[in-house]
């Protein structure tokens, strides 16, 4: 056994990777796939086909097998890459397992679970290794450094990626250049080589954002992949196996005993699996997993669903794709309720029973805390995730009673004339009751008692409760002042429509309020019965005909309402 890993690890650092003896090295470990085929052992290594890539450069120095029968390892590649149709004609971003080494049975530790680890040659000194694949440069005159980056790649990519790295590997090689773009004459520069683009290394320079790592380290499974852009982040999974709650699996292997074969090893690292609470799993896979291996998986696990998934797919696209495999016909996006009065009306991405998902681009967007508690006291459950993966976490504490104060006002009485007069005074208007008003009528002054409400334009208006009668409002009006009145059969909403129209205010009836910031498809509404009206002493004013719960009264204080209750007090859920 040990001379078969000596022999792997050497034909490895001979034919994998290019030789770094002008550098300073270390060992660390690699991951590679074991394939099946034709009852052996395959070693291979993983590979996502790059753009301008050619047959005969993936297929060259490249282990055991391609070295000593080529024929071999085209037959073998073949059937172990059966999406690939014609081997001549292998395109970028496609994934090909390359065969290394035809293995004997147990010669390598993992081998049974489908993945093992070998020690490789990795960098440790990255400015040394770039300037020995860098040129010295002097500069002359009217050069542009962009130029100079880009210069020898002769591909599209030259005015984007390829140069946002060469900038990159600049300031990293020539750290006396503090800004690019002042470059004199003469100077003595180092420009990356572009071939070092063609070193086996190369990839392992920048992280998933495109930053330089401090030190390449490739001993993590994910990198078995060989991926240079952002893949989904297991931070995705994890909010989606939250968002379910469910648990997630994406640590260890799973056993699975196959009759008269090995074991099949589920690594869940790299195919992550979500366990909800009835027990289904999902099993997301973004490679095939052979059909007698997920034969034995389902054989002990019920009830498993496999979903396909790609480095391309977003959270959001990962969330549509699982939660309507999973629950199918039975997600919605709307849902309704009515209380008190109220109309709720709550839109989300997803809503499964009564657990609601949006995706959100930025905190502010939020369901705010008070809404998320008010409809949680109604058995609805919030849950709203930013894009870029972060979790929300609502404050659950609920709000004391909520009293009157200088923001909130509730009016009981339901006389006329006190209705009246405590909605004037809650809104901050001055309302004299019972005064004596003088006006000409038929070539006569005539005096009346009435009720005068001050105007912030000091113009008065009066409010007449079937006191004055005939020509006589007639002949207030021409005197200038405007009349409302108020008839004995007006219920509440007519008296309180009045007194705004007459008032001369901005107002909405029925209003319907948008409880987060965000565009109203996957936002919840309240359609309150009563009035909102436009500024009154810089306060918008909410007069409600209907009661509140406490979480609601706080959620519009919040929005700077000044709120009137023209019903019963507000009132609290038992919890």
């Amino acid at each position: 056994m040990l001379k078969s890993l000596i022999s792997i690890f050497l034909y490895l650092i001979i034919f994998i990777i290019s030789p770094l003896n002008d550098v300073n090295a270390a060992f660390l470990y690699k991951s590679y796939v074991i394939r099946k085929d034709n009852g052996r052992d395959i070693l291979c290594d993983s590979y996502i086909v790059q753009k301008n890539d050619w047959v005969s450069k993936l297929f060259s120095q490249r282990g055991e097998i391609s070295q000593k029968d080529f024929p071999e390892f085209l037959s073998i590649f073949k059937r172990i890459n059966p999406h690939i149709h014609n081997v001549d004609r292998i395109l970028s971003d496609q994934h090909i397992f390359i065969p290394l080494k035809i293995l004997s049975h147990g010669s390598m530790m993992g081998q049974s679970a489908g993945i093992v680890t070998i020690p490789f040659v990795t960098i440790s000194s990255i400015p040394e290794i770039l300037q020995n694949h860098s040129i010295t440069y002097t500069i002359k005159k009217g050069e542009c450094l962009s130029r100079l980056i880009v210069q020898g790649y002769h591909t599209d990519e030259a005015t984007t990626k390829l140069y946002r790295e060469g900038m990159k590997l600049f300031r990293l090689i020539n750290p006396e250049i503090v800004d690019p773009d002042i470059i004199r004459v003469g100077q003595k520069v180092y420009i990356p080589n572009p071939s070092i683009r063609n070193q086996s290394w190369y990839k392992y320079l920048f992280d998933a954002f495109g930053n330089i790592v401090e030190e390449i380290v490739t001993d993590d499974k994910a990198n078995l992949y060989a991926r240079d852009e952002i893949e989904i982040k297991p931070s995705s999974f994890k909010q989606l196996a939250q968002a379910l709650d469910a648990k997630l699996l994406n640590k260890g292997i799973y056993y699975f005993p196959i009759q008269g074969e090995e074991d099949f090893g589920l690594d869940t690292s790299i195919f992550p699996v979500i366990e909800l609470k009835n027990q289904s799993r999902i099993i997301f896979q973004e490679y095939d997993i052979r059909k007698y291996a997920l034969n034995a998986v389902m054989s002990f696990w019920k009830n498993v669903i496999i979903i396909p998934v790609s480095q391309e797919l977003s959270s959001e696209q990962l969330f549509d794709l699982a939660i309507n495999s999973v629950f199918k016909d039975s997600v919605k996006n709307k849902l309704s309720f009515s209380d008190q009065g109220m109309e709720v009306n709550i839109a989300a991405r997803w809503i499964i029973e009564t657990v609601c998902i949006n995706f959100i681009e930025n905190p502010d967007e939020r369901t705010p805390d008070a809404i998320c508690r008010y409809l949680e006291s109604r058995g609805i459950i919030v849950k709203d995730i930013i894009k870029d993966g972060k979790i929300i976490h609502h404050n659950t504490k609920a709000v004391q009673s909520c009293n009157a104060d200088n923001n909130v006002f509730f009016i009981k009485d339901r006389e006329r004339k006190n209705i009246v007069k405590d909605l004037l005074k809650a809104m901050g208007y001055g309302y004299e009751q019972n005064i004596n008003i003088t006006f000409p009528y038929k070539g006569i002054q005539v005096e009346a008692l009435s009720n005068l409400i001050s105007l912030k334009d000091d113009s008065p208006l009066i409010v007449d409760f079937g006191n004055i009668y005939g020509e006589a409002i007639e002949a207030i009006k021409k005197a200038g002042m405007d009349v409302i009145r108020i008839d004995t059969g007006d219920k509440i909403n007519t008296i309180i429509e009045k007194l705004l129209k007459g008032m001369g205010l901005d107002y909405t009836t029925n209003p319907m309020l948008f409880v987060a910031k965000r565009p109203g498809k996957y936002n919840t509404s309240l359609n309150i019965p009563g009035f909102l009206v436009g500024d009154v002493d810089s306060h918008k004013i909410l007069i409600s005909t209907v009661p509140l719960h406490n979480e609601l009264i706080q959620f519009l204080r919040n929005r700077d309402l000044k709120i009137i209750f023209l019903a019963n007090p507000p009132y609290l859920l038992a919890s």
